[in-house]
């Protein structure tokens, strides 16, 4: 068990691992988000909290999948980040001054990890997808 994050044994790249543990702490968050969502607040619609659990759940899964090196798991954090990405710039522009800061934070957050994953040679190489991955 001591070796399920070795990084060093499976060759990972600091930005997929930095991207990795990024998306686990995000995914415990908005799982905690969720969970207080759907427990405590009673302002907050039902479905809200419940959408919030299962992305925190699905941005967990994908985040140990891309940390093993799945293929699978790379297109998920991806098509994850975009999503929260978009959701939190829209909601920047439709919120008020209060929740402006943890809106910019996360839409901040996502675009770290969208570059880590995107932006990097070493990030696409380590799933397949690079230029040396074509020869």
């Amino acid at each position: 068990m001591s070796d399920t994050m070795d990084f060093e044994s499976r060759d990972t790249p600091f930005p997929v691992a930095l991207a990795g543990m990024i998306g686990i702490a995000k995914a415990l968050f908005e799982g905690f988000y969720g969970v207080l969502g759907i427990a405590v607040a009673s302002s907050v619609d039902d479905s809200f909290g419940t959408g919030a659990l299962v992305f925190g759940i699905v941005y967990l899964i994908a985040s140990i999948l891309l940390l093993r090196g799945s293929r699978v798991g790379y297109y998920a954090m991806v098509v994850l980040s975009v999503i929260g990405l978009v959701g939190a710039v829209v909601y920047m522009f439709s919120s008020g001054g209060a929740v402006l800061g943890g809106a910019l934070l996360i839409a901040l957050t996502n675009a770290f990890v969208l570059w880590l994953l995107v932006g990097r040679d070493s990030s696409r190489e380590y799933v397949g997808l690079g230029a040396r991955a074509a020869r």
